[in-house]
């Protein structure tokens, strides 16, 4: 670091002014005497040595003597420009050291985010759609605005969705989307999308009535009838659950690789020359868009999941037809199979025989039959679901209504039941069902 060291002006020959001294003549500056003949007075500066002509060494002393009596005069004042100028030096090597710093990890942050943005703007760059190409879409029966504009997105058919929402509701037209099955194109005008969904699909296609309750042979043959498709070429499709489940997670688990419970029950228009696959890809499109807002919060408490809430809504399905009954009975189911009780339901059995049953009533012998949907032998729920339950069955295995009950009676020709809670209302019960329907 430079040294500060203080200046001391010497007085020059050029400060006495040429008027108060006017310069003598040669010849009186040779005699030392001045114009009047007297000598010359003596200045303190004109006694004083000549500045050049003294000892360097002696020179240097002097003006370190003189600079350090200036210092002593005023300490204070050196003092603080010398501490200013270390801190300022210091100052200037700290602001070094951040620079070194801080300039490489400016450059480094600068190049991470220039490498998200491209990574970000190719993620997000949309796919080019080609306008025109023709797609054919299914929109499910109860879909919302805004799930079928999901649908429409998925196909390309619009470009964005909210867009598409916002001019139905600008519209009025969000109660006029019908259900069925469409020939459309991708990227199409709005407003005309909108019209033809409204007038609805064109009519040269198949009604397929599918009641709530039908198992998966009962289905194939409801297809081959309305659709001119094998029932087998459908069963084999109702058979292979594995290659659904990638696009229909809720497929998982189920049980002998069945679809068995998930055709979900409703009329559907099946556009002409449409295969088992396409059928079977309608229903289940159906039963996830049925399913979307139903709560397992209840039943997962209890050890279920959804395939364990469809199977029980199998059972319910097929055990009463009054709505209002469906509750009590998913309670029933409940509280047998909280206290290890077996659940002893009939249509199991009549599921387990099969083709065999042959529409009778059911016997004591048919109760034996070696099956696991067999609930008079198993100990919990049936394997799998035994028919395509509704989802107001489903919403009752989810849901069931708290009560005491163990047990249930037909006790009526309009299909109303008898709950019982002990052994004994159950035989009353029973006494009753015998009297009118007339059983010895």
């Amino acid at each position: 670091m430079a040294s500060y060291r203080g200046k001391h002006s010497r007085p020059t020959p050029e400060d006495n002014s040429s008027e108060e001294h006017p310069a003598p003549n040669r010849q009186q500056a040779e005699k030392g005497t001045t114009a009047d003949g007297s000598e010359p007075e003596r200045s303190i500066i004109s006694s004083l040595p000549p500045v050049q002509s003294e000892h360097p060494r002696r020179a240097r002393q002097s003006s370190d003597l003189a600079g350090a009596k200036a210092r002593a005069a005023t300490p204070h004042a050196f003092k603080h420009h010398e501490a200013v100028h270390e801190t300022g030096s210091r100052r200037r090597h700290s602001r070094s050291r951040t620079l070194l710093i801080v300039i490489p990890l400016v450059v480094v942050l600068l190049a991470l985010a220039a490498a998200g943005f491209l990574a970000l703007s190719t993620l997000f760059t949309p796919v080019e759609v080609e306008p025109g190409v023709a797609v054919t879409v299914t929109i499910p029966d109860g879909a919302t605005t805004d799930e079928i504009a999901g649908i429409l997105k998925q196909k390309n058919v619009i470009s964005d969705t909210l867009s598409f929402t916002r001019e139905v509701r600008n519209l009025g037209a969000e109660q006029s989307l019908k259900p069925g099955t469409y020939e459309l194109s991708t990227l199409m005008d709005t407003t005309t999308l909108i019209s033809l969904l409204a007038s609805g699909p064109a009519s040269d296609g198949y009604r397929l009535t599918v009641p709530e309750g039908l198992t998966v042979e009962q289905t194939a043959a409801a297809v081959q009838d309305a659709c001119a498709i094998p029932a087998a070429e459908f069963l084999a499709r109702t058979s292979a659950a594995s290659e659904y489940v990638g696009e229909y997670p809720f497929l998982d688990g189920v049980y002998n690789n069945s679809l068995e419970g998930f055709l979900y029950p409703k009329t559907y228009t099946i556009p002409t020359g449409s295969n088992a696959d396409y059928v079977v890809r309608v229903m289940l499109d159906q039963f996830a868009l049925e399913t979307a807002g139903l709560s397992l919060a209840y039943a997962g408490e209890h050890g279920m999941n959804l395939f364990h809430v469809v199977t029980m809504a199998s059972l319910i399905e097929k055990e009463t037809a009054v709505a209002a009954e469906r509750p009590l009975i998913s309670s029933v189911i409940y509280n047998r199979l909280r206290d290890g009780m077996r659940l002893q339901i009939d249509a199991t059995v009549v599921y387990a025989l099969g083709a065999a049953y042959g529409g009778r009533g059911v016997s004591y012998e048919d109760l034996e039959v070696d099956s696991p949907y067999n609930t008079y032998l198993v100990d919990e729920l049936p394997a799998g679901p035994i028919c395509s339950p509704s989802i107001e069955s489903m919403e009752a295995a989810a849901h069931p209504e708290e009560s005491d009950y163990y047990y249930y009676v037909l006790t009526s020709v309009e299909g109303f039941h008898t709950f019982c809670a002990s052994s004994e209302e159950f035989e009353a019960a029973k006494a009753e069902y015998e009297r009118i329907f007339g059983i010895e």
